[in-house]
């Protein structure tokens, strides 16, 4: 049986390790890009490519081209509405509402996409090809850190 001494040290080597999680998100976070780059659609390889996970002081954050989160979420058209609401936390955050969108002033889309596709998309926008979920992604990462702290102790 331990005594209340035993406890009381167990508990300050636990205040310790909450202290610095940055190990622990490294490595969540290279599990959570290697997951994210399995799943992300591929033409070019360049989106993921981008995808990288960064640690500081405590935090995780997942980084990727923006045309990744486009992609994920999908952007309205001119004349067709076909994005999905943009949950707070990513970044960027869309300029006017909740869903990413054309402004009206005929900025279309760059890229080696031919003039008549980026036209189209201008139009019709970009279905949404869901290949993360934020909400799924923070669970995770919350559990699995809840978890490796309690294997610490």
């Amino acid at each position: 049986m331990a005594s209340v001494d035993d406890f009381a040290s167990q508990l300050e080597d636990f205040g310790d390790s909450l202290s610095n999680l940055d190990e622990i998100l490294l490595s969540i976070g290279g599990q959570v890009v290697s997951n994210m780059k399995a799943n992300a659609p591929v033409d070019s390889g360049s989106l993921k490519n981008s995808i990288q996970a960064v640690v500081t002081q405590n935090t995780l954050q997942i980084e990727m081209l923006a045309y990744g989160l486009f992609q994920n979420y999908g952007v309205d058209g001119m004349q067709q509405r076909v994005a999905d609401d943009v949950p707070f936390g990513i970044d960027p955050q869309p300029a006017a509402g909740k869903r990413y969108g054309f402004s009206g002033d005929f900025d279309m889309i760059g890229g080696d996409l031919s003039i008549a596709k980026r036209k189209s998309i201008y139009a019709f926008g970009l279905k949404p090809q869901r290949w993360f979920d934020l909400q799924q992604l923070t669970i995770y990462i919350e559990t699995e850190v809840a978890r490796r702290l309690v294997e610490e102790i």
